[in-house]
């Protein structure tokens, strides 16, 4: 063992030995039964009472030790000997409340059981929230003495220390001999005897341990082949598909990759140590590891323990070790770095690299399959698990060009193939090898036949995916891919940062290649493409502007204008349509999202698709496939009725035909044909009675059981109309949800779905009052000309349903021909101020479509085309004005600052 875990162990030792005598002079069994000694509850609950505090003490002291220290293996013994310490005492004190009732004096050796540490416990890698296993080991054969004591003392033992939720325990009893030899072995049994593997002593009779013990290495021995096939079903957590590059990590999965890797090589090696740090540290000490990668495997190690007592310290209960979005910033604090800082050393100094070591060490503990089925070339084959093998007698390789080891991704491409770990291992030291060599200038255009052939080939995602696993992706081909290595994202939306998005979308859009039953309509739409190299350039590239723009452009522009450089790096500079119609996607391929939004019903629509993708019938295709793709790698993956929608766009923009005007008398010689819906006469019947009324005015809400009531509105043209609708409904508590604006000559026949916030529907026993009051009000605002300020002056937009925002609030402004869209987070009101501010720069909507989706309050608004020119001569001052007009409702300030109006 090394010096510093020597050292470490040394330490550990004394910290434990310190705290037992602390605890000694703590409290004794008398300062626990009081009076009366049969009086058990008590006898528990002042015992926890007494400990809870030292515990807490010591975890605190262990908390402020973790920020100032960077040995987690000194860290994770001293949190074990805390928990050992404990352990001990509430086992003692089980025995000698057990005495003193009994009137014996029975010692520890007397009981026949031992308890014994398992799991993290025993390998003595607990943290602050780890859970502690523990085993009560009995001897329970003919003639035992004592055994009703034990487990009597065991009982006792279970109330003062499991139970109480001192620490997270999980506890189990059994025989201290293993009778294994005609069970079968079952997952059940192999994940208790996993674990089992794993004992350590912790306190009771060292006699029933040591039988518990030579039981457990018989037992392993005897079943040493089901234990490594039972390992075997963790392979896939080495496979390229396993990333390591999520943005809400799980540090026990990624523990469980070195976990098991080690585990493997324990038992194919016969290494007698626990603990995972000295595992490792042993195989580098018989040579089964190089120097290099122990050196790196420690750090990564050390430091991905670390985070997760620094996560244990800010997250607790079930997700305890899921670094979450809403203690990430907390956890890389207090390891020192900022959250951009801490997630590329997460990512890059510590998970990556433990993945291949572990992946290394895992692969070569198990038996692989070296017979060939097929033969690619004089040095390589493919087994009978499509895995590329050397050819028989060699170990290794070494390639002298680089087209040479390219050459085997393209048979990943064309073939479906795998890296066997050997060769994998292979390309890992070639690479490193070869790392001086990566120049593009040298090596540009005697690489780019191979980049073709990959992304030509069938199976391309999973040939880039290796590519990007080695760092081939960003040295040989993209460099531009660096940048968005680990770069996080919108925590709302996406799963994975950058990189992992795109290798994710590229994953979705091969599957179209590959599973024709999956979404048929999408399979032959992709199939119909004349050149699919288009559509897997863009997707390979739809955000490659995160990482190259700067503050305040647009990533989507900035992605689209570097696309002519790129494509020309890999040989497509002589292809000027291809780079165009990759631009246009890259450029775009937001838009398609947006244009989804729009009425279905309106001719503008689908001319607006039509002028977007020039009339080009692949752009659509592409346009509609890199929608899928991206959405597909992301938390808001597409659903059935979205994935119909596009395709009911798509079927409508070629087959569009505009609607003709009708006259007059045809069109009441249907009306009386026909019978009209229940909502359309019902809103017949409403503007019949605008059409009589003296005021030119009539409202009506009508309720809909578990969807937004319908509100119907007839009234005289006029300025600022929606404003006052949305104005009415806001300071009612109530949202617009979609809205149909109708306007002939003076007259506005306009239908709103209206709901509660967060698109509830108004519920039944408030309908009748909220009806009434919303008559009443829009009738004062309509009819009696009173200004919405003043009808409102003194009174409160809402009680509960606003909460203080830190920070401006974000709009997201897009421009759809006549059509612009904002975007920003649902707030109650929102479309009352957004609706406010055109009324105040005197554009007129002309019809809205309002939604909401996730938080976020997507609305269109069609405009005047003069308006929208106005817009699009200051679109960077239009946003600012935006947000201006917005702030109200981030600060809880007045809506109308002429108002005294209080806002709660």
């Amino acid at each position: 063992m090394s010096d510093l875990y020597v050292s470490n162990r040394s330490q550990a030792s004394v910290y434990h030995d310190e705290l037992i005598a602390r605890l000694s002079d703590l409290f004794t069994l008398n300062d626990l039964i009081g009076s009366d000694p049969n009086d058990t509850q008590s006898f528990y609950l002042q015992f926890k009472n007494h400990i809870q505090e030292f515990v807490e003490k010591e975890s605190a002291a262990g908390q402020e030790e973790m920020l100032a220290s960077d040995n987690s293996h000194l860290l994770l013994l001293k949190r074990t000997a805390l928990v050992d310490v404990v352990v001990k005492r509430a086992f003692h004190l089980a025995l000698d409340f057990y005495n003193k009732i009994q009137n014996t004096n029975l010692k520890s050796n007397d009981l026949p059981v031992a308890i014994v540490a398992r799991s993290g416990y025993g390998r003595e890698e607990l943290s602050f929230g780890s859970d502690v296993s523990i085993k009560f080991v009995f001897r329970e054969s003919d003639g035992v003495e004592n055994l009703d004591a034990a487990i009597q003392v065991i009982k006792d033992f279970e109330y003062l220390f499991v139970y109480q939720d001192i620490f997270r325990t999980v506890a189990r009893s059994g025989n201290s001999i293993l009778d294994t030899d005609d069970q079968e072995l079952d997952d059940n049994n192999m994940s208790s005897l996993f674990s089992l593997l794993e004992h350590r002593f912790v306190t009771g009779n060292k006699t029933v341990y040591r039988e518990f013990a030579s039981s457990i290495k018989t037992t392993c021995i005897f079943h040493k082949d089901k234990l490594i096939s039972y390992c075997d079903r963790y392979k896939n957590l080495y496979g390229i598909h396993n990333t390591v590059f999520k943005q809400e990590p799980h540090l026990r999965e990624e523990l469980n990759r070195v976990y098991w890797a080690l585990s493997l090589a324990r038992l194919r090696h016969s290494i007698p140590k626990n603990n995972l740090f000295e595992i490792l540290e042993e195989m580098h000490n018989r040579k089964l590891i190089s120097t290099p990668a122990f050196k790196k495997s420690q750090v990564a190690l050390n430091f991905l323990a670390r985070t997760r007592m620094a996560l244990h310290c800010h997250q607790k209960g079930a997700q305890r070790d899921l670094l979450s979005y809403e203690v990430r910033e907390h956890v890389a604090k207090a390891m020192g770095y900022s959250v951009k800082e801490f997630f590329n050393k997460y990512f890059y100094t510590s998970v990556l690299p433990l993945k291949r070591f572990s992946r290394g060490i895992f692969w070569e503990s198990l038996s692989s399959d070296s017979k060939k089925v097929q033969t690619l070339s004089a040095d390589f084959a493919v087994n009978a698990e499509r895995q590329i093998i050397f050819t028989q007698g060699r170990n290794d390789f070494t390639w002298n060009t680089l087209g040479e080891m390219l050459e085997l991704f393209t048979w990943v491409s064309r073939r479906n193939l795998y890296f066997s770990y050997p060769v994998a291992r292979a390309i890992e030291e070639n690479v490193d090898r070869m790392a001086p060599l990566f120049q593009m200038a040298n090596h540009g255009t005697e690489l780019q036949p191979y980049f073709h052939s990959i992304l030509r080939g069938k199976h391309f995602a999973q040939a880039i995916r290796y590519l990007h696993e080695f760092g081939l992706l960003d040295q040989l081909f993209i460099p531009e891919y660096k940048n968005l290595s680990g770069m996080l994202q919108d925590i709302y939306v996406h799963l994975f940062p950058t990189d992992t998005h795109l290798m994710h979308a590229m994953d979705a859009l091969n599957g179209l290649e590959i599973d024709p039953e999956k979404q048929p309509f999408l399979f032959d739409l992709y199939q119909s493409l004349r050149d699919k190299s288009t559509i897997r350039l863009a997707v390979m590239l739809h955000d490659i502007g995160k990482g190259l723009k700067r503050e305040g452009e647009n990533e989507e522009l900035v992605g689209g204008r570097a696309i002519p450089g790129i494509l020309g790096r890999l040989g497509y500079g002589r292809n000027p349509k291809l780079i165009r119609d990759v631009a246009f996607l890259v450029e775009k391929h937001l838009m398609m999202r947006d244009l989804m939004m729009l009425d279905p019903d309106e001719d503008d629509t689908y001319e607006m698709i039509w002028d977007l993708v020039e009339k080009d019938v692949e752009r659509l295709k592409m346009l509609i496939l890199l929608t899928y793709a991206d959405r597909a790698a992301t938390k808001m993956n597409m659903s059935q009725s979205q994935i119909d929608q596009l395709k009911y766009f798509y079927q409508n923009t070629l087959h569009h035909k505009k609607r003709e005007s009708v006259s007059w008398p045809v069109k009441n010689e249907f009306l009386r044909m026909i019978r009209l819906p229940r909502d359309m006469q019902s809103q017949l019947e409403i503007y019949n009675e605008f059409k009589k009324s003296r005021d030119k005015f009539s409202v009506e809400l009508f309720f809909r059981a578990d969807h937004p009531s319908e509100l119907v509105l007839c009234t005289c043209d006029q300025g600022g109309l929606l404003f006052k609708v949305a104005t009415v409904l806001a300071f009612n508590h109530l949202s617009i949800t979609d809205a149909r604006i109708h306007t002939l000559g003076d007259n506005v026949f306009d239908v709103f779905q209206v709901a509660e916030i967060g698109q509830k529907p108004i519920d039944f026993s408030n309908f009748f009052l909220v009806q009434k009051k919303i008559k009443e009000e829009l009738r004062k605002v309509f009819v009696g000309n009173i200004e919405v300020s003043e009808l409102y002056k003194g009174r409160p937009l809402s009680t509960t349903h606003m909460e203080e925002r830190a920070g401006p609030l974000k709009a997201k402004v897009s421009i759809i021909g006549r059509a612009v869209k904002l975007e920003c987070s649902d707030m109650l009101g929102i479309t009352m101020l957004q609706t406010k501010f055109f009324s105040k720069l005197n554009m007129q909507i002309q019809r809205a479509v309002i939604n909401s989706q996730y938080g976020t309050a997507s609305n269109i608004y069609y405009l005047r085309p003069e308006d929208v020119r106005e817009i699009m001569n200051d679109e960077e001052g239009f946003k600012n004005t935006l947000r201006d007009a917005l702030e109200p409702l981030t600060r809880n300030q007045p809506i109308f600052p002429d108002s005294p109006a209080e806002v709660a």
